[in-house]
């Protein structure tokens, strides 16, 4: 994750990596710790879902980094925007789609007749190559379940352009405010939902159903100001470094420090506090001083996370994070041959897996197929259409 100026950034690719990996034991690693670890680590553990709101901030924060300038405006056509971020994501995408096929068809025709799992198969697969599932309740999870956030991020790609045109205006008293105002933006969809409870009573937790909380947990209109905070966020770091060459650089290490004690603070009240508001926004700050302390440089906390061997696998966190589902699919199939009950040795089985084919992923598929796909939306983003090479004149033909 590389700054403009030659600086690096690699502490906040870092902590991509251990947001992911906090995802995965969310998802895999809960049941391994019950009734050994103590409660506070139970609860920290089974909050990982809350990192995903980590990753929304932080990646409002980079791409204003990367492509805003001091006055707010965009530094990079539309286009070149979109070309860019469409071969940042789509073709490791595509990959996890594609290994998806196999489970998800397994799962749907076990379920519906075939006439159904062909009409359902064919519905969210389709919704879901466009990066659309996380609008429609229903299919947010139905195909490779992470990649409902990936569609999340489609849209903030989307709008981000129109976005960066309106940020001028946004200084001093008024960044504050705004700062503010989205946070409280955040949080207004979970706390309507606390008030109405538009599903029904009943306890609410990470098993809760219905289409409104999966309204309220996969739409990108909900998630928006997540975003939007480490976009202006990222505002604020831009004309900071611009402006420091007029006085000495400020250290980010109480920030960082501040805002990874207070997300592992929340993390471990996960289960005392509203799971609507866990879910959604209530950790945003926190997120918001972590990265923007580890932006400056984090002080120790950003020398372990820039260690290369962490930013390596920071590197490779997007295939990690879509990757797990597919792994955790071949895992179950290996429990065929190798006895797999044990949740710990499922885990084990699982990262010794998933660690390894996430770099391999990064490697042979994310970071080549990204020029590829870059070089074949280059007529378009130039405003040309692409035009066939000419055919050879052969002479006396």
């Amino acid at each position: 994750m590389k700054q403009q100026s030659g600086g690096s950034l690699d502490a906040l690719t870092g902590l991509r990596f251990l947001a992911a990996l906090h995802v995965v034991l969310f998802h895999f690693g809960t049941a391994c710790i019950q009734g050994v670890a103590p409660e506070w680590m139970v609860q920290v553990v089974a909050s990982g879902y809350a990192s995903v709101g980590v990753f929304f901030v932080l990646s409002g924060f980079v791409l204003a980094y990367n492509y805003v300038d001091t006055a707010g405006g965009m530094q990079t056509p539309p286009r070149a925007f979109w070309s860019a971020r469409l071969a940042r994501v789509y073709p490791v995408f595509l990959l996890m789609f594609m290994l998806s096929a196999v489970p998800t068809a397994q799962g749907s025709l076990a379920a519906n007749s075939v006439p159904v799992s062909v009409a359902k198969l064919s519905t969210a697969g389709l919704t879901t190559l466009l990066m659309l599932q996380s609008w429609v309740p229903k299919l947010a999870l139905y195909w490779n379940p992470p990649s409902w956030s990936v569609s999340v991020e489609a849209f903030f790609y989307a709008v981000f352009p129109a976005l960066a045109g309106r940020l001028e205006r946004f200084r001093g008293a008024r960044m504050t405010a705004a700062l503010v105002g989205v946070w409280i933006l955040g949080l207004l969809p979970p706390v309507l939902y606390l008030v109405l409870r538009p599903d029904g009573p009943g306890p609410l937790s990470v098993a809760t159903g219905g289409t409104w909380m999966a309204v309220l947990k996969f739409n990108p209109l909900v998630r928006l100001p997540e975003f939007l905070l480490g976009v202006l966020l990222g505002l604020v770091f831009v004309r900071e470094r611009a402006a420091a060459a007029s006085r000495a650089p400020r250290s980010g290490a109480v920030m960082a420090l501040a805002g990874a004690a207070l997300l592992l603070l929340g993390f471990s009240q996960g289960a005392w506090i509203p799971y609507p508001l866990m879910h959604n926004a209530l950790l945003a700050p926190a997120s918001a001083l972590l990265v923007y302390g580890l932006a400056r440089g984090g002080g120790p906390l950003g020398l372990v996370l820039a260690r290369p061997w962490l930013v390596h696998l920071g590197g490779a966190s997007y295939a990690l994070y879509l990757l797990q589902y597919p792994v955790s699919e071949l895992v179950h199939w290996m429990e065929r041959f190798v006895d797999l009950t044990s949740p710990t040795r499922f885990l084990a089985v699982l990262l010794v897996v998933l660690v390894p084919a996430s770099v391999a992923v990064h490697r042979w598929v994310e970071t080549p197929w990204r020029s590829r796909v870059k070089r074949g939306l280059q007529p378009w983003v130039d405003g040309t259409p692409a035009r066939p090479a000419p055919a050879p004149v052969v002479p006396g033909a």
